[in-house]
């Protein structure tokens, strides 16, 4: 490869660079105020580009044009979404994971309307600029890549001097610094936390009008854009003039890849050294600990009083054992398919709450684990004749080891951890679509051979139904017992306080390890299931979504809550099924109802179960005097 073509390369990552740097602002400015991973962010970009597009195509009106009147918008609807949305949610001090679910809703919420209103096609912007390319000092460049440096470079330009000059920006760094101490000098927390998510909705509007001619407009850029706008932000150790240049040496970094090694492998390459800046340079120090006053960062459900005697848990057993032989029995196909990919999604969540629930990490990489077990036991059965019942534990055991090479990742903790493991996830879906060997790629596998004992063949729905409850039983059995040894209660301590366990003699790190590589078997093992169930697995079946909406089964369901865990996953999977009558805007509901559940349920069911046993055993009033 000559020098040139290198230089071309770096000049196109210069441009795709000043695109990540602004959407990675946003990202760091609402990190330093908020201690946020906003997720809605992306929807921003979008919202931006197709703002843009109506500006330019529709109005004529110019490119810098658009480019202002976007970001002027787009920041409207992040200081909209900060006063109605987050920030009643953050006044209530729910746990951390509630908010970055809330986001996740508003995000699905707004790609929703945004299908509604500009369609499923990605839509092409009008041409801007001459497409004959200029020549300067030897390289060839289009006249819309200089437009885009030009702008961005602008921009980052004039936040820097809003922060460094301005009275408003010299109080904002100083809340970010210290709200507490900030607030004493007048300046208001809740205009401050309006004003990072205007500032930072502006700037992910602006770069998705940049970015859209370069692509198209469509419902899905921000997502395109998202993690490694993140990873830009950590380059630059999540500062302003940081985040600046970290976005711009990722963007060379990513096209020099493409360029020497392979545009396949850009992806893996950007999301590993997004893993590796953070366990270089952001792993705490300290085991986190606090106060004892301090209320739990989750909420653990308890009726055990109501079934405190025995024949109390004879009822309620037999009447969960009714409705279960009723679904079986009366139940109809489509009735039983969707119980049965309920039940599969309940498998993967109880392992998730075993990592999140009782040991308080943040795991957003567990469809990756989901997948790992799917292709495991649909590939052993298929290429090495191994029978199911000895391919089911082998896709757990092996996701589990997956996880324990992983595992240093455990040393993160909170929204970095949160972020490792997303990228985590994505790098194996990465080596899924890529290893056409072994996975097919994209085309994934088909013919899977379906469950059989001896002679006997599981295919109907009613003996997937059997089959899957059983499996689901004894691991739930499994989780239980595991969450009343020593163990489990380490667990928790861990969860609860990390510095006071290690004092009291746990190995904090250990114990983490064990949790992962437990919640990541009981993924594998759902995986399997899902394989042989359905017969055909691609890569797309265990994209980051998936992970999102295992991590929404754990928290609506109740985190620490087991019995939430598969009420969760029962819930996030039928409720768009019973939204389909709303057709084009089921998710859009669907997205509005998991905000409000964040806002007035942040302990999710587990709290209506806390709350219905506290009714139910308070003591009754009598009449009369005392």
């Amino acid at each position: 490869m000559t020098f040139d073509t290198i230089a071309q390369l770096v000049v196109s990552g210069l441009t795709i660079g000043c695109v990540y740097s602004l959407i990675g602002l946003g990202f760091a400015l609402t990190l330093k105020a908020t201690d946020l991973i906003n997720f809605a962010h992306s929807e921003m970009v979008m919202l931006g580009a197709f703002f843009g597009l109506m500006l330019t195509a529709q109005l004529g009106v110019p490119f810098v044009g658009a480019v202002l009147i976007s970001a002027v918008a787009t920041g409207i609807v992040g200081v909209i979404i900060e006063r109605f949305i987050l920030g009643p949610i953050m006044v209530r001090k729910a746990p951390q994971l509630n908010l970055l679910i809330a986001t996740l809703g508003l995000s699905i919420a707004l790609q929703a309307l945004a299908i509604i209103f500009w369609g499923r096609e990605p839509i092409a912007y009008p041409d801007l600029f001459s497409s004959q390319p200029l020549v300067i000092l030897g390289l060839r460049v289009q006249p819309l890549q200089l437009w885009i440096m030009g702008v961005s470079l602008v921009v980052m330009g004039a936040l820097q001097w809003f922060f460094q000059r301005t009275v408003t920006g010299i109080a904002w760094r100083a809340a970010s610094l210290d709200a507490t101490t900030a607030a004493l000098y007048g300046v208001g927390r809740r205009r401050n936390v309006a004003l990072t998510f205007g500032l930072s909705a502006a700037l992910g509007g602006a770069a998705g009008v940049l970015i859209a001619p370069l692509f198209f407009a469509s419902f899905g850029l921000g997502h395109s854009l998202i993690i490694k706008a993140f990873a830009a932000t950590a380059l630059g150790g999540f500062g302003i003039v940081g985040t600046m240049v970290g976005g711009l040496a990722l963007g060379v970094i990513e096209t020099l890849t493409a360029g020497l090694i392979s545009s396949d492998y850009k992806n893996i390459v950007t999301y590993a050294l997004l893993i590796a800046i953070l366990m270089l340079f952001f792993r705490p120090r300290l085991p986190k600990g606090r106060p004892a006053s301090d209320a739990a960062k989750v909420s653990v459900s308890d009726i055990s009083a109501l079934i405190a005697t025995p024949a109390r848990k004879l009822a309620l057993a037999g009447g969960l054992l009714a409705i279960w032989a009723g679904v079986g029995w009366f139940g109809d196909a489509y009735l039983l398919r969707i119980v049965n990919m309920s039940l599969i999604a309940a498998l993967a969540a109880l392992g998730l709450q075993v990592i999140v629930g009782l040991t308080g990490q943040f795991s957003f990489g567990q469809a990756g684990f989901y997948g790992i077990g799917a292709y495991t036991s649909a590939l052993v059965t298929m290429k090495l004749g191994v029978p199911f019942w000895l391919a089911l534990p082998l896709a757990g055991i092996l996701a589990g080891c997956a996880a324990l090479v992983v595992a240093p990742i455990l040393r993160l903790s909170g929204h970095f951890l949160a972020m490792a493991t997303l990228a985590l996830g994505e790098i194996i879906v990465l080596l899924m679509l890529n290893l056409k060997v072994i996975t097919n790629g994209a085309y994934g596998l088909y013919g899977i051979p379906l469950p059989s004992f001896g002679s006997y063949e599981v295919e109907s729905e009613g003996a997937f139904f059997v089959l899957i409850s059983a499996v689901v039983a004894l691991v739930y059995a499994a989780v239980v017992r595991l969450l009343h040894s020593r163990f489990g209660r380490s667990l928790v301590a861990v969860r609860e306080n990390e510095l006071a366990a290690i004092a009291c003699g746990i190995r904090a790190d250990r114990q983490k390890v064990k949790a992962f590589v437990i919640g990541s078997g009981c993924a594998g093992l759902a995986g399997s299931l899902y394989a042989h169930y359905l017969a055909y697995i691609s890569p797309e079946s265990f994209s980051f979504l998936t992970s999102v909406q295992m991590v929404t089964m754990v928290v609506i369901g109740g985190l620490g809550s087991l019995p939430g865990a598969i009420i969760g996953a029962f819930g996030v999977t039928l409720l768009p099924e019973m939204l389909r009558v709303l057709a084009d805007f089921r998710l859009v509901v669907y997205g509005g109802l998991i905000i409000l559940f964040m806002l007035f349920l942040p302990g999710g069911l587990a709290e209506v179960g806390r709350r219905l046993t506290s009714a139910l055993l308070a003591p009754r009033k009598t009449g009369g005097r005392p």
